[in-house]
């Protein structure tokens, strides 16, 4: 496995959705490449510190509007 193909895997690997062999294989590359590790750290704590923020209102329409028309570009169609 290569960086790259870690970070096509991230998502699934930090939510336990890889089969035990590809995700034994993400942990193998995480012990032997530093910089894949301090990244599946940062992601592990972005997503704790989200999950920590207190919830908040509906954005109004016209801000959300505003936001997803900025995003679009960027993330592609929902």
């Amino acid at each position: 496995m290569n960086c790259q193909e870690l970070l096509d895997l991230l998502h699934d690997y930090i939510g336990g959705e890889l089969v035990i062999e590809l995700h034994r294989t993400v942990e193998i590359h995480i012990t032997g490449c530093n910089s894949c590790m301090m990244l599946v750290e940062s992601y592990r704590h972005t997503i704790r510190l989200a999950r920590a923020l207190p919830k908040c209102e509906r954005l109004p329409a016209a801000v959300e509007d505003r936001l997803r028309k900025f995003l679009e570009p960027h993330l592609g169609s929902s």
